[in-house]
């Protein structure tokens, strides 16, 4: 017999959303609801918009975890904090990082959802056609349905120079679990490699008085409101087309690619990144680093152009890899009859999510987040990602789960 009806891999803003909007449907009774989660609900996302210095999203106010459109805004003007709703040159205001957490921390509270968590990593998914089973830290568990929303998964992408930096050397990634802007020394010399979102804002929180700041960006800043057209935020006529290519494909993985403005900045990150510029403790360095050696403590980059820096602290904003590619993922590959496709991509049902079995036939594993971008388009690992996938994931189990089967398993 299952332990659950429903587990949820991920306690992010995908996870957290996928929670609410089963509980709220009444498509699942809360004691056979679970959500696997070793950081604490939106854990993850928290510490990246702390570690990147965060202030304000990206993304507009109708674009959170909750299943009302509008319950973020509500929630800011019945608490007389209408001016944490920025003002933004396309679309809707857009929340600060204080609002949206205190909103969703107040969905949260609202559903009880830490009651349902079960701190822990899960570390393989296993198909086993009328259930699934999830091996975790904390032990195996089964359940009628799996919802896998556990986005790049530690899945950071390295320039060749860094990987071949010893362990000892100060060189980390942004999205490290250990990486903390504020415990970089006040008066260090700091390398930040990467020319987009992550990178400027970063740079613009460690551009203090007395701290010597360099910005590595080889390439022209790239200036747009949203990572991609809003066209494939309203998931319609592009995706469509996208659909028309071959599941889990390289060509599926070149539009998606195509549309996806990696490593571009909004216009407000770009002014700010500007006026830290035009002070003393932000550089721009446009030629690219060629070699890093480690040296007592620091390390040594050595650029294209001959020009070489001495650091006591170099960070690397620069991005993330393929989302196909973390421990849990290849972990499900290794032994698994769930198909996958170019660079190991799963092969989704396009209309529910379902991740296909090799036979052709849909799993009870239903995936959410980046690793859906092939079926979703661009914007499939943001929080518009989430409210696209809820609809479709209750849409799925309308039609195969009744009260009596969630409330009896």
């Amino acid at each position: 017999m299952v332990d659950a009806t429903v587990t949820i891999v991920g306690g992010g803003v995908h996870g957290v959303h996928l929670a609410v909007r089963l509980l709220e449907a009444d498509l699942v009774a809360r004691d056979r609801l679970r959500v696997v989660e070793p950081d604490g609900l939106l854990g993850g996302f928290r510490r990246k918009c702390s570690q990147c210095g965060v202030t304000e999203l990206r993304s507009p106010f109708v674009h959170h975890v909750a299943r009302d459109p509008f319950s973020l805004r509500d929630f800011a003007r019945s608490r007389g904090r209408e001016d944490e709703l920025v003002a933004s040159q396309v679309g809707a205001d857009r929340p600060t990082v204080s609002l949206f957490f205190d909103h969703a921390d107040a969905v949260c509270d609202r559903h009880d959802l830490e009651s349902l968590v079960v701190e822990a990593t899960a570390t393989d998914v296993q198909d086993a056609g009328d259930h699934v089973r999830i091996e975790t830290t904390a032990g195996t568990l089964s359940t009628a349905w799996c919802l896998l929303a556990v986005g790049h998964d530690r899945s950071y992408a390295f320039p060749e120079w860094a990987e071949e930096l010893p362990t000892k050397a100060p060189v980390t990634h942004v999205w490290e679990r250990g990486f903390d802007p504020e415990t970089i020394d006040e008066t260090a010399s700091v390398g930040i490699v990467g020319g987009g979102i992550t990178a400027a804002q970063l740079a613009t929180t460690l551009a203090q008085p007395g701290r010597e700041v360099t910005l590595f960006a080889r390439s022209p800043f790239q200036v747009e409101t949203l990572e991609a057209s809003t066209d494939w935020m309203h998931f319609s006529g592009a995706l469509e087309a996208l659909r028309e290519l071959p599941p889990a494909s390289q060509d599926r993985a070149r539009r998606v690619a195509e549309a996806r403005r990696d490593g571009s900045m909004p216009p407000y990150a770009f002014r700010r990144l500007r006026r830290a510029l035009e002070g003393d403790s932000l550089s721009l360095e446009r030629s690219e680093i060629a070699a890093a050696t480690e040296a007592g403590g620091t390390v040594v980059v050595t650029c294209r152009d001959g020009t070489a820096y001495v650091l006591d602290e170099l960070v690397c904003a620069t991005g993330f890899d393929t989302p196909y590619d973390g421990t849990l993922f290849r972990a499900i590959r290794s032994d698994s009859n769930l198909a996958t496709g170019y660079r190991g991509a799963p092969v989704l049902d396009d209309e529910a999510l379902r991740w296909c079995r090799t036979d052709g036939t849909p799993s009870r594993v239903v995936v959410s987040g980046a690793a859906t971008q092939q079926v979703l388009g661009p914007f499939a690992r943001n929080v518009v990602g989430a409210r696209r996938v809820g609809s479709l994931v209750l849409e799925e189990l309308e039609s195969v789960l009744s009260p009596e089967a969630s409330a009896g398993g």
